[in-house]
Order: structure tokens, then C-alpha cells, then sequence
């Protein structure tokens, strides 16, 4: 379906050409979709009356008596109007993606999330990794460290007063 604008009048007379055969199916009340309007398809146009040349002494060469939704009645020529993709249940007819052709770039590598892995030379490095043998956990503390704690906690002990918290507050 191509769409070809006559410039030689005025107003630009817009109008379709090599239209498939399913676009040309017309039912009564189906949603169709003028030449002029082509670049808006949310707008919303319901078929009133198609009349064939020669029928209706306002149409001579045949036309389109098509609706708004706030009851504006518009006249187009037969070649004009088509069904509207949407009514066919082609819903991603106008989607901008449809005819472009997207090429990938890809490394071949792929790093976090998708991205592009860096060079290992380009990384940072925050620390070096220092082998455990596969233990986990807190590594143990140095026996004589922890006899050094041991003796202190000991001592604070000894010292003790028996009374544990806060003290009162003296009241004079």
C-alpha cells in the first residue's frame, strides 16, 4: 500500500495506490482509515455509506461517506479510504520498528547484564584474592592474642564493683 499526494491542486489531494486486497473489504459501521489521516491512526472513523459511480447525484464518480466519533460526516473519493489495520487485527502495523532493520554489535564476550566484558587488563582490581583452602568463617585468633584478652577480662572482673547498668542519679 504506498500512498501518492497530488500536489497540482489545492488543498494537496492525498490518496492510496497498489492497496491489497483485505484493505479493501468493506463492512457496514467497520473502522476504516482516510488517506489524509494516514500519519494519525489513533483517530477514529466508522464507514457510514460507499457509494459506486453513478449511485448518489453528489458522488458522480463514486465515494465515501465516512464518520467521527463526535459526529462529523466526511466525504472521500473511492480510492481514499481503506479499512483500517487495526479492524484486521494488525495491531503493529504503524509501530515504528516494524521496517527497520536492527544489526547487533556484539564482541562475542558478554559481561554483566548483557554489556560488553572489558579487557582484563583495563579492570579494576580492589584487592587481591588470598586463597582460604575452602574454609569459611572468622579465621582463628593467635593463642597468645587470645590469652592476652582472657587476662584483661580477668582483671576487669577482679576489679568489679558487683553493680551492673547505670548509676543513680544522686538526688541533693
Amino acid at each position: 500500500m504506498k500512498i501518492i499526494e497530488k500536489t497540482d491542486t489545492f488543498p494537496t489531494h492525498r490518496y492510496f495506490d497498489e492497496v491489497e486486497e483485505k484493505f479493501l473489504k468493506f463492512t457496514p459501521n467497520c473502522r476504516v482509515l482516510p488517506a489524509r489521516y494516514f500519519g494519525e491512526p489513533h483517530l477514529h472513523f466508522l464507514l457510514k455509506q460507499r457509494y459506486e459511480p453513478g449511485e448518489h447525484k453528489h458522488f458522480p464518480n463514486g465515494g465515501f461517506e465516512v464518520c467521527d466519533l463526535n459526529g462529523g460526516i466526511y466525504n472521500f473519493d473511492l480510492n481514499e479510504v481503506v479499512v483500517h489495520p487495526f479492524h484486521l487485527n494488525m495491531m503493529k502495523y504503524f509501530s515504528v520498528t516494524q521496517n527497520i532493520n536492527k544489526e547487533k554489535i556484539s564482541t562475542g564476550v558478554k559481561g554483566k547484564r548483557g554489556r560488553p566484558a572489558k579487557d582484563p587488563s583495563e579492570r579494576k582490581v580492589l584487592q587481591e584474592y588470598v586463597p582460604t583452602g575452602g574454609k569459611r568463617g572468622r579465621k582463628q585468633l593467635d593463642p597468645e592474642v587470645k590469652a592476652a584478652r582472657e587476662a584483661t577480662l580477668a582483671a576487669k572482673k577482679a576489679k568489679g564493683t558487683g553493680k551492673k547498668g547505670r548509676p543513680k542519679k544522686q538526688v541533693s
